[in-house]
């Protein structure tokens, strides 16, 4: 599909009634802070017009090849299977398992397989199949610099949704607002002589990922489910289980000196000095998304879903999103459907509210006190809101399509055409 690219201008003016900032008011903050932010998602939108589902940085082809629907096949008897989930349930220990691993044909011997995830995991009833977990492939593990395509870690994703469409349909609209993450495929999953099941696989966002997305001049830390932002002192070993270094050599002093600023300092000299520390375009720009796609499971919600990414050339941190499977309505809140999500809150169209059940977190709430915040957010909004508008629901579309012609052996047509229409009720 080929759509034209909107200029800065039109990003910010012409968003109809739906746009957070008038005409006026998006002309004149135009010459303003926001100029990087909506250049970048203009630039984000032309790639998105030229390129079919999954655009991102991972290169073509290989098993995140978005084009096609995978085969993965792991080795791992059922009595494997439950010595893992014993030892998961005794203290939360994810052991990885040496095994091999067929991928569309191709066996990998020696490849590390284990549990991926907290909560995830925590919901699959006792008994359930393995292909009910979500797993990492990591192919160099047990061999190192092993990789397809650049690409060696790969996160096997379950969902409360029957096809994964909300996190397929997000993942793929991260890239073409112009934030960084993960590329996402459909593949037909076998455990042992459980399957196949329909899964979303996902890349890892480890030491590869960073290299080939970010840069190699940096560190990237992802923040723990069983963590949270605050400060802990200047002894590394405190944020154990806190913070995990993905990639580069070890070296937490840059993750700890931020979270001593924005924890310690008063409030003049957190406006004065954040901007130096955080790229706050980026991080508006990836605020507005996940509250536009309904991702309550965000920097500040109940899972703590973030990395950071410290640039050392400007020595800033960028907010890196991950986890988007309960996107678009789907949820794991008690009471809530598992049958591609509910309604966009505010009785349908484009979502407006920021994501539930938040947690603190100190960078989202001393940056929402900034002067130039209500203003920076609103831009972002407007220029997110009307990517997602014109690129959605091909998109959706898109992905949508993919599962019909291959994947209806695996998942009903009728189901895919629900849960595709749930999610483009969000771009009205």
């Amino acid at each position: 599909m080929t759509t034209s690219t909107p200029s800065r201008r039109q990003l910010l003016v012409g968003l109809g009634a739906g746009g957070l900032l008038s005409a006026g008011a998006g002309a004149a903050y135009a010459a303003g802070l926001p100029s990087a932010l909506l250049d970048r998602a203009a630039s984000a939108a032309s790639m998105g017009s030229t390129t079919s589902v999954g655009a991102s940085s991972t290169p073509a082809g290989g098993i995140l090849d978005p084009a096609i629907l995978h085969r993965v096949a792991i080795d791992l008897s059922a009595q494997a299977h439950q010595q893992l989930m014993t030892a998961y349930n005794a203290d939360g220990s994810k052991d990885w398992v040496e095994t091999a691993v067929t991928l569309d044909g191709t066996g990998h011997t020696s490849t590390g397989v284990r549990l991926k995830g907290n909560s995830t995991i925590f919901r699959v009833a006792d008994g359930s199949p393995a292909t009910a977990y979500p797993w990492l492939i990591r192919l160099d593990k047990f061999e190192e610099g092993r990789s397809i395509n650049g690409v060696s870690e790969v996160v096997v994703r379950t969902n409360n949704s029957t096809t994964s469409l909300n996190e397929a349909v997000a993942l793929d609209l991260l890239h073409r607002v112009g934030l960084a993450g993960q590329q996402g495929a459909y593949a037909a999953v076998s455990i042992g002589d459980v399957g196949p099941a329909l899964r979303l696989l996902v890349e890892n966002p480890g030491e590869a990922w960073a290299n080939r997305t970010l840069g190699a001049d940096g560190l990237l830390y992802k923040a723990e489910a069983s963590g949270n932002y605050t400060y802990r002192g200047t002894d590394a070993s405190s944020y154990e289980d806190v913070f995990d270094q993905e990639s580069g050599a070890d070296d937490l002093t840059p993750l700890i000196e931020f979270l001593d600023f924005i924890n310690n300092t008063d409030d003049s000299a957190f406006a004065a000095g954040i901007a130096e520390r955080v790229d706050l375009d980026a991080l508006a720009t990836y605020r507005a998304f996940e509250a536009l796609v309904d991702n309550y499971d965000a920097i500040d919600g109940p899972g703590n879903n973030s990395y950071l990414w410290w640039d050392r050339a400007s020595a800033r941190i960028t907010v890196i999103g991950w986890d988007h499977n309960l996107t678009f309505g789907v949820s794991n809140r008690p009471g809530a459907g598992g049958n591609g999500g509910g309604v966009p809150r505010g009785g349908g169209g484009m979502a407006r509210g920021g994501p539930g059940n938040r947690v603190a977190n100190p960078l989202v709430t001393r940056t929402e006190k900034l002067p130039d915040w209500t203003e920076r957010y609103a831009a972002a909004t407007s220029a997110v809101q009307s990517i997602l508008r014109d690129q959605g629901p091909s998109v959706s579309a898109q992905w949508a399509d993919l599962l019909t012609a291959q994947a209806t052996d695996l998942v009903q047509a009728q189901t895919i055409a629900s849960e595709r229409a749930t999610i483009e009720r969000y771009f009205a």
